[in-house]
């Protein structure tokens, strides 16, 4: 049955945009009336365009912050959250995702609360959602907790991707040149070096060494690929354990250049979120048992369910971040200032954008530094070699007499 687009407007003057099966123009148009909308623009769907899909939004996380502002741009305009679910739905194209917001829908028309109803769907949406829907629900400032939610849900995806596209042409880089280094000390030196064995005289060492390893390349590169992936699967699955974690979020934090990379992004998505958590009008000791388990790290993670604790006991948040040196000063000074003034949310906003700056100036640093890295480990590896084919030619005299 064909799939069309379509663009109209509802009685109380609501646009609507999505998808409707019909067997012709006409049935769809007389679809969407019955459903109280008047189409503007239908158009045969051939395929060419596709909405989002509830498992890419939360798979990739471009889209999550989609669907968040546009039930808060909905929602902050009127719209009850049911029939911003009704608009949102028909863009989904895949079956999945569409049924995920339908019970989302239909729970909320049977009287759940939103919270209720995310909660109801298990992982499919981080804990973070429904407690920022659960804050803003019952302080009656929904549409203000989505929109916060999807500033904080984009600012993630901002920071991710700047990562990303700023480690793609490194990494691109030293695949490259492993790739390059490969193919030659398996096919191209062999036949270089090869004929230095019939010669019966003692080689130079590194003649000997590019040797030996061109040979194993050769005869025993599926002992390697074996060794490598059985090495692989035991190290993911020691790192799936509650031990493994915590011993590699702990070898990161001591990483030179790396470990203050790794620290300072676990407390920026600490500040960040419990940023938007407080402003959403959730108790300080709850939101850092919400922001504990999404900061990335086990070891900061820890830390700050200490802290929790501390707090439920009577202590200022302040006063419980000072006992954990993993935690900076001027953080905790930000946070001292907004709890005196009232302002926590906006002070540790200001805590986590200057953290990303610091952030974003290191990465640039390191960046800076790889790029030459690997160029000179190309260049060493490449000196060896030609060292190493040169050495028995220079003294190619003494080698046949």
């Amino acid at each position: 049955m064909p799939t069309y687009r379509y663009k109209g407007i509802s009685k109380t003057g609501q646009e609507f945009k999505g998808t409707v099966e019909a067997e012709t123009p006409a049935h769809a148009r007389k679809k969407l009336h019955a459903d109280g909308i008047f189409t503007e623009k239908l158009t045969e769907d051939t395929g060419e365009r596709r909405g989002f899909s509830l498992p890419s939004l939360l798979g990739q996380q471009e889209f999550l912050p989609l669907l968040t502002r546009q039930l808060a741009t909905l929602s902050n305009a009127g719209v009850p959250l049911a029939g911003a679910l009704k608009a949102v739905i028909p863009q989904v194209d895949d079956p999945k995702s569409r049924k995920v917001l339908e019970e989302i829908q239909e729970a909320i028309n049977g009287g759940a609360t939103f919270a209720r109803a995310v909660e109801a769907q298990g992982k499919v949406f981080p804990d973070l959602y429904a407690s920022m829907a659960r804050a803003g629900e019952e302080s009656g400032t929904l549409p203000l907790s989505l929109s916060r939610l999807a500033d904080h849900l984009e600012r993630q995806t901002k920071t991710k991707n700047r990562v990303r596209s700023a480690l793609t042409y490194p990494v691109l880089m030293a695949v490259v040149a492993s790739l390059v280094v490969v193919f030659l000390l398996t096919f191209v030196v062999p036949k270089i070096v090869g004929v230095f064995g019939h010669l019966g005289k003692a080689l130079p060492l590194p003649t000997r060494i590019l040797i030996g390893i061109t040979g194993f390349l050769s005869s025993a590169w599926w002992a390697l690929l074996i060794v490598v992936a059985v090495a692989t699967l035991m190290l993911r699955k020691y790192l799936a354990t509650e031990r493994g974690h915590t011993h590699r979020d702990a070898i990161l934090l001591r990483l030179p250049l790396i470990g203050r990379l790794e620290h300072l992004s676990a407390l920026s998505r600490f500040a960040r979120t419990l940023s938007t958590l407080t402003s959403g009008g959730i108790p300080v000791n709850r939101a850092l048992k919400i922001v504990a388990p999404v900061v990335g790290n086990v070891i900061i993670s820890d830390k700050i369910m200490a802290t929790a604790d501390r707090v439920v006991e009577g202590a200022t948040l302040a006063d419980a971040l000072r006992a954990h040196h993993e935690i900076p000063i001027s953080l905790i000074q930000m946070v001292a200032v907004g709890e005196n003034s009232g302002t926590l949310g906006d002070m540790l906003a200001r805590g986590a954008d200057a953290m990303d700056e610091e952030i974003e100036a290191r990465l640039s640093r390191l960046l800076s530094l790889l790029e030459p890295l690997i160029i000179l480990v190309m260049g060493a590896v490449v000196a060896f070699i030609v060292v190493s084919v040169l050495l028995p030619l220079l003294d190619i005299s003494s080698i046949v007499g």
